[in-house]
């Protein structure tokens, strides 16, 4: 029996501040080819989730990476403006939160994330309205050292909840993270649309 539903963050609950943006925005700026700027920046990008390296240290290594001169607004509000701008919510998927927390369901955060966004997403509330909501527990990469799809994460998450994997369900955007939680022997939704995902919560009985 499904006890606990686990979700993602970015492109699940929120919309507009995906990497691929970020990556054809660098590609823009530094005239070179989203491709490139994706190689380059993906393992980095990486390490930052998990606070091995930090801020700085990304852009040395991308200016190093891409042979670059990188201009000053990569240095300054480069994560945190465009983001408050331009992310969303996804209202039909914020709904189902409050729709599953009716039903009784424990609620929790499992997110990638790297530590200006987490600031960011403060900043605008998002991450108190969630435990408004009734989040038990928001696991985010850059704060526990390990991201999706590492066993170790989802691990961290089940302590958390005190909760056996085949109790919780996992939603994810990325179906990689989705077959590695199933390993875990998690129950798992591959988020596509709100639509979607309500009608497969539907089949399982939680809504």
């Amino acid at each position: 029996m499904i006890k606990a539903v686990i979700f993602d963050f970015g492109s699940v609950l929120v919309k507009g501040g995906e990497w691929r943006i970020i990556y054809r925005t660098i590609a823009k700026i530094l005239k070179i080819s989203p491709k490139k700027v994706r190689e380059i920046s993906k393992p980095l990008r990486e390490k930052w989730s998990k606070s091995k390296i930090d801020e700085k240290k990304f852009w040395q290594e991308l200016k190093k990476r891409a042979g670059k001169k990188l201009p000053p607004k990569f240095k300054k509000d480069f994560w945190e403006g465009p983001y408050k701008e331009k992310t969303k919510d996804v209202k039909e998927s914020w709904k189902i939160l409050k729709e599953l927390k009716k039903r009784r369901f424990r609620l929790a955060l499992l997110s990638n994330i790297i530590p200006p966004t987490v600031k960011a997403n403060k900043d605008v509330g998002r991450f108190k309205r969630l435990k408004k909501i009734g989040f038990e527990t928001l696991v985010l990469s850059c704060e526990v050292g390990c991201r999706k799809p590492e066993p170790k994460i989802y691990k961290i998450v089940l302590k958390r909840l005190n909760l056996p994997a085949k109790e919780c369900l996992f939603i994810d955007d990325v179906l990689v993270n989705i077959r590695a939680a199933k390993k875990m022997g998690m129950w798992g939704i591959h988020f596509k649309t709100p639509k979607q995902l309500r009608r497969e919560l539907i089949k399982l009985g939680l809504l």
